[in-house]
């Protein structure tokens, strides 16, 4: 089973590069173990079924820690809570991150050899001493191809998001994965939006194959001539 889910604070683009400053957003949709990257294929055992994934990453002086249950409707319908809060500790500041995203699937990759769909998210952020607000909201499409026999996957996303009080910002993103050992898969992504760059790649191990997995990574974020690198550690349970 091949099953992604939500990244880090603001997803370590967003999250970490606000983080940064401890102001604006804190979440970004995705599919782990992506930090921007949502994918279209649809898992066939996925009825009324909860996933649970949890993740730390370290960007620059950013450190954070995000959990994200899901319920998957059926293979192709899902919704996902994701709580985040990362903190900054040169400033020693922290804010608090909660998204709620629904993803629907309009076809199965498995009979049609690709996938494709839509994303929406609605996020909230609070930072120290502050009370909850709105942060924004992003719609995103999700277009995933299978690649070597169904040992790996292409992934494209195109979107935008809507912060608060400020313009769109479009964005997009590409991803390979593939199956290199039993119950192992390599990893990586590069996506971009506004004026920020993320490079991301890593391993995923299935501890037990479509249970329990285990991804470590690493991250490089670039925005307006700041450069960054950080790690990521995740654990995702399925099919509960």
């Amino acid at each position: 089973m091949v099953q992604w889910h939500r990244a880090a604070v603001r997803g370590s683009i967003w999250v970490c590069l606000s983080a940064a400053s401890l102001s604006g957003s804190v979440a970004l949709a995705n599919d782990r173990p992506y930090l921007a990257t949502n994918s279209a294929a649809a898992e066939e055992d996925d009825d009324g079924v909860w996933s649970v994934e949890s993740w730390i990453t370290k960007l620059g002086p950013v450190r954070g820690i995000n959990v994200a249950p899901e319920y998957a409707f059926d293979p192709t319908t899902s919704l996902q809570l994701e709580l985040g809060r990362a903190r900054n500790r040169d400033a020693g500041e922290s804010v608090s991150s909660a998204e709620l995203e629904f993803k629907h699937l309009f076809n199965h990759i498995a009979r049609d050899g690709y996938g494709w769909g839509v994303v929406v998210s609605l996020g909230a952020a609070k930072e120290a001493g502050a009370g909850w607000r709105r942060d924004e909201w992003g719609l995103k499409l999700p277009f995933s191809l299978a690649l070597w026999e169904g040992e790996g996957l292409l992934h494209l996303n195109a979107g935008m998001t809507k912060p608060r009080d400020e313009k769109r910002e479009w964005g997009g993103s590409i991803a390979l994965e593939r199956e290199v050992l039993k119950r192992t898969t390599l990893f990586a992504e590069v996506a971009r939006e506004g004026g920020s760059t993320l490079l991301h790649a890593g391993v995923r191990h299935w501890i037990k194959r479509e249970k329990l997995a285990l991804d470590f990574s690493l991250q490089r974020v670039r925005a307006d001539g700041v450069r960054e690198n950080g790690a990521v550690i995740g654990i995702g349970w399925y099919d509960l």
